[in-house]
């Protein structure tokens, strides 16, 4: 699996225009964690700066490696596997009734602990930029840079249902090849070589030879949110935005269907110490879509902020 997975990065950092000075493969790490048995990549040079990144939902840590390949030589980065996510564990059906969200909070600040790391970045995309968000608000001694990828309290329904359709049309296929297909549709912007190594780290076997995502897919009970509650939910991330005290990047995918120009511009507005960057020829996956200029940017942040 080791060579195969080198020589698809290879050609997926090919068609993606990625040229790192050395192809190297991350190491995986393991951890209990409240319970739940997590994994993540350790991509080396622990005594560079840290940055750990936050994967969107329905993605893994592995859709990072574009853009880390050309930047590892400068950070320390790790990648985790979300709680119902990748190689990590599901939430327990006895936690169903709690907030995934408050879950997800509480599995940063013990990773992060586990991890022993002070004065780090932290990187979110979607998903993942939520928790960096709501961590950062309560954790500013810890964080000393904060990236937010192509996320803000509110979202553009558009982008929202094109996601659900696609999930729901790829919950099981028959074969490999039926996920690239369908993949192409949904992102044809994307080269082929670049959603094949995508979906090599995504989807794994079914008990009859099918294929399927390497996430919790189980359905929850059924709850009905008032407008009221909507609104407190949504006042309550603003707040969280608004008490970040470190310097903040946010990345916008031009192409994006999530994150609007207004919500980006409020985002902004509401943070203490933040600027907005739009990443051409990028959709909400900014860092997958466009990992040179993702990284680039990334970097320049990160910089002066970081170097010793």
């Amino acid at each position: 699996m080791a060579d195969n997975y080198l020589e698809l990065m290879k050609q997926c950092a090919a068609a993606a225009g990625v040229e790192p000075s050395e192809f190297v493969l991350p190491t995986d790490g393991y951890a209990e964690l409240g319970g739940l048995r997590f994994h993540w990549l350790d991509w080396g040079n622990a005594h560079l700066p840290h940055v750990l990144l936050l994967h969107g939902g329905s993605l893994t840590a592995h859709t990072w490696d574009m853009a880390v390949l050309g930047l590892r030589h400068k950070y320390h980065f790790v990648a985790l596997d979300q709680r119902g996510h990748g190689d990590t564990e599901w939430t327990p059906e006895q936690q169903f009734e709690l907030d995934s969200s408050d879950l997800m909070l509480e599995d940063t600040r013990a990773f992060v602990d586990y991890l022993g790391w002070s004065g780090f970045a932290l990187v979110g995309m979607s998903m993942g930029g939520i928790n960096a968000i709501r961590y950062a608000a309560r954790h500013s001694d810890a964080v000393a840079a904060l990236g937010i990828v192509d996320v803000a309290p509110v979202s553009m329904g558009e982008g929202q249902r094109e996601m659900a359709d696609y999930r729901e049309a790829t919950d099981v296929l028959d074969n490999f090849e039926d996920f690239v297909d369908r993949s192409k549709k949904f992102m044809p912007h994307r080269a082929e070589a670049h959603l094949r190594y995508s979906l090599h780290h995504s989807l794994k076997p079914t008990a009859d030879d099918r294929y399927t995502w390497k996430r919790d897919m189980r359905p929850r009970p059924s709850v009905v949110v008032s407008e009221e509650e909507t609104a407190r939910h949504t006042a309550q991330r603003w707040a969280e935005v608004a008490a970040i005290d470190v310097p903040t990047l946010l990345f916008r995918g031009a192409n994006s269907k999530i994150l609007s120009v207004g919500a980006a511009s409020q985002m902004i507005e509401t943070l203490r110490t933040g600027r907005l960057v739009t990443i051409e020829r990028a959709t909400h996956n900014v860092h997958s879509d466009n990992p040179v200029d993702f990284a680039r940017e990334l970097d320049g942040f990160l910089t002066p902020i970081l170097s010793p």
